[in-house]
């Protein structure tokens, strides 16, 4: 089987398991539902972690105006990043960032986020994660359509943004310039493919392709990659559907493009072992 060749080694979930894992010789990295410490086993192939996005229901908010929650979820973090230290080789966090605006039933606490307070917060979190040499990055975050309530027959052009629920870092020149602007040597970005399909049906279809590419337009900031395809012209793209790659729409020249990044690639789906060899097998034709 031949894997392809990238500059790093290629990870998978870890819930693909350790036996297909070393049989691909593949890393991994566990997802924001899992918990780091239940992961031991996995410490010769646990590159990188993601870390959790909620304290129980409440989405975690490192840019809320309310004090004390913001400084709860700073904590949330610092704890996280405390038990990845423990593992040899995880020398990379992945977070998301926090919410400009999150109402909800559950959110009681940092329902608003502040800007500078979101830059701040992260300069903490990534002098933190310097202590222990794991590099701090930030993921792209989803247009939440559904989330939104926003049903499939509401065409793109009628959809109100500005009372909607939103985190930090769906927009590319936003999630660009927050880590420039946080200016730290151990704070990097993390692209997700599938979650810019979200953000791109805001779009007309034409202003699609163009749209996505904004993203790559500084590619020495990416240092991690959450690789999956989507939708990119149909209405399903409103969904954070994490396809195996080559199965979606987004162009092909992007997909090329993410594979020969000088950073971590993480393909963010599982499905069965016949279905990771064909996507292996796409991803070593581009």
């Amino acid at each position: 089987m031949l894997i392809p060749q990238l500059k790093y080694p290629l990870a998978i979930p870890a819930k693909a398991g350790l036996d297909l894992l070393q049989k691909f010789g593949l890393r991994a990295e566990t997802s924001l539902l899992e918990n780091v410490d239940e992961f031991t086993e996995y410490e010769s192939v646990l590159f990188s972690a993601h870390a959790p996005t909620k304290l129980g229901e409440e989405v975690l908010n490192i840019a809320a105006t309310d004090d004390e929650f913001r400084e709860l979820s700073i904590a949330v973090f610092k704890d996280y990043l405390d038990r990845c230290g423990t593992f040899t080789n995880i020398r990379q966090m992945n977070m998301h960032f926090g919410v400009k605006r999150w109402i909800s039933d559950t959110q009681h606490r940092g329902q608003v986020g502040e800007y500078e307070r979101h830059i701040e917060a992260v300069r903490v979190i990534g002098e933190y994660a310097a202590k222990y040499r794991i590099e701090l990055v930030l993921e792209n975050l989803n247009s939440y359509w559904v989330a939104n309530n926003i049903s499939d027959e509401t065409p793109t052009h009628e959809v109100d943004w500005s009372d909607k629920n939103e985190g930090f870092g769906m927009h590319p020149e936003e999630w660009i310039q927050m880590c420039l602007d946080v200016d730290h040597d151990n704070v990097r970005l993390c692209l997700d493919s599938s979650h810019i399909c979200t953000y791109a049906q805001r779009f007309p279809e034409d202003e699609r392709e163009e749209r996505i590419g904004t993203f790559l337009s500084q590619p020495n900031l990416i240092s991690h990659v959450h690789w999956s395809d989507n939708y990119l012209f149909d209405i399903k793209g409103r969904n954070d559907s994490h396809l195996s790659v080559g199965r979606g729409t987004i162009p092909t020249e992007f997909h090329k493009t993410i594979k020969n990044l000088d950073a971590t690639i993480l393909l963010e789906h599982f499905y069965t072992s016949d279905e990771l060899l064909e996507e292996l097998e796409f991803i070593e034709t581009l």
